[in-house]
């Protein structure tokens, strides 16, 4: 027997709480499209809230049903401070983190009957501990800091930077460097800077000297 469009294909056509598939629920003058389907919940807004909830906050099961939690916030992008709780079928697991002078401040609550695993930044060994209100301090250090540049650096990193692509022109300038050889060197930019130094007679005087005014910078 063949069934028309059986109702158990459409479960969320029928009043569905959760993810309707429409971008526009609400229009560009802030009312509300009055059409079927309207929600706030899409779920490519919530894989970013997802993401930021386990990735920067640091909130993630590590087994079903949060009876254990991992905890493993991931500051990056000049973010100082985050907090992030989640209901757990045990009860609320919370944290907030915050960077101070070069320190990391985590503040974690672990509910009842549970277990956690802790990460810290920098850090790949986990802390195990048990429900119950914890802290730590530990040194910071950004992993998008970077160190000075040298010349095994890729041109296009360096000339990204305006202080250090002056010493590099400065520098090409001052070994008298050919015009039309600068140029080259400049559009060169997924290549090391070592190897297009190559092209300069006076090519160990010129890495000798960049990388000494590099690491003033």
């Amino acid at each position: 027997m063949h069934q028309e469009n059986p109702s158990w294909l459409y479960p969320v056509t029928m009043g569905a709480t959760t993810i309707w598939e429409r971008w526009d629920s609400m229009l560009p003058d802030g009312s509300i499209n009055p059409g079927e389907m309207t929600s706030f919940n899409h779920y490519a807004l919530g894989a970013v809230a997802d993401w930021m909830h386990r990735t920067i906050g640091g909130i993630a099961p590590a087994e079903a049903g949060y009876r254990r939690i991992r905890i493993a916030p991931r500051p990056s992008a000049g973010l100082t401070h985050a907090e992030a709780r989640h209901l757990t079928p045990y009860g609320i697991a919370e944290l907030n983190w915050k960077i101070e002078s070069d320190q990391f401040h985590l503040d974690v609550i672990i509910p009842p009957n549970t277990t956690a695993e802790v990460i810290l930044p920098g850090s790949d060994t986990p802390i195990e501990i048990g429900s119950g209100k914890w802290r730590w301090s530990a040194r910071y250090q950004d992993p998008d800091a970077r160190g000075a540049f040298t010349v095994d650096d890729l041109v296009g990193d360096i000339i990204y930077d305006v202080n250090a692509r002056d010493i590099l022109k400065d520098t090409l300038l001052q070994v008298g460097a050919p015009g039309f050889i600068i140029g080259m060197l400049l559009n060169e930019r997924n290549s090391q800077l070592c190897t297009e130094l190559l092209m300069l007679p006076n090519h160990e005087e010129t890495v000798k000297l960049l990388n000494e005014a590099f690491a003033n910078l």
